[in-house]
């Protein structure tokens, strides 16, 4: 999934960090790879990715790809059904008048490829070391091990509340790695990876212990050496994510229809 090209009608002052066009076409990235295991490939049209079908749970029905759609255009996209959603990649397609409400708003985050990941632990709290990370620095936190089964696939899935979602058919894709964290015997991160657009989309990631951000740029650039990390998140995640070293560069909004 090629980045959309800048749009010609935007005033350059108006255009995205390439960056975050960058990060919108890894995430769409995702976001196929998934509906295409079960069954709803999508399209490129308009400057908008379309799901061939009823996405699963929490996928987007429709993704811009550039800024400036028009509002209109997308909401004709989105199939007339209820929280059909679409993910604004930009936040500037109003659509609250168009029958749609914001579910929630997020930050594209970016870290470039041999990029330092730092540290992070509450005041106070001692955690393991791990071997030298991108930065050739000692970073504190979990390891990580890559789901290799169904079975365990199944036990990530349903941690991560979407058992329905992630097919063992995944795991055969050379792109697509599902990772967990432990320390001292505990699960306490996980999260998903995607090479697409030329970057390494990270989602589902969760964070139930001090360093897991820090830790997951050092296995992101082991598994997928050179290439850039990309992402969304917000709240708490996005915070720890921006401490380890990850780059805002620009915000998105999810719409659903009301």
């Amino acid at each position: 999934m090629s980045p959309a090209a800048p749009d010609p009608d935007t005033p350059p002052d108006a255009q995205p960090d390439p960056r975050a066009v960058r990060a919108a076409a890894a995430n769409v990235a995702w976001c196929e790879t998934v509906c295409r295991v079960h069954g709803t490939p999508g399209s490129l049209a308009r400057g908008m990715w379309l799901a061939g079908g009823q996405p699963p749970t929490y996928y987007p029905d429709v993704v811009t790809l550039r800024p400036g759609t028009d509002a209109a255009e997308v909401a004709r996209a989105v199939p007339h059904r209820d929280r059909a959603s679409v993910k604004d990649s930009f936040g500037d397609v109003e659509l609250g008048g168009l029958g749609f409400e914001v579910l929630f708003e997020a930050e594209w985050i970016w870290l470039e490829a041999g990029s330092p990941t730092a540290p992070t632990a509450p005041t106070g709290v001692s955690t393991p070391t791990t071997p030298t990370g991108v930065s050739g620095a000692a970073v504190t936190g979990p390891t990580w091990a890559e789901v290799a089964d169904a079975a365990a696939l199944g036990e990530w899935a349903a941690g991560s509340g979407q058992s329905g979602t992630f097919l063992p058919a995944l795991l055969s894709d050379p792109a697509v790695r599902f990772l967990t964290a432990h320390a001292h015997g505990e699960v306490v991160g996980r999260a998903a990876l995607c090479l697409g657009a030329g970057a390494v989309g990270v989602s589902n990631v969760w964070s139930g212990g001090p360093g897991v951000w820090a830790t997951l740029g050092d296995e992101v650039a082991r598994l997928f050496p050179g290439h850039p990390m990309a992402g969304y998140e917000q709240g708490a995640d996005l915070a720890e994510a921006v401490a380890t070293g990850f780059a805002p560069v620009g915000p998105l909004r999810v719409w659903v229809r009301c």
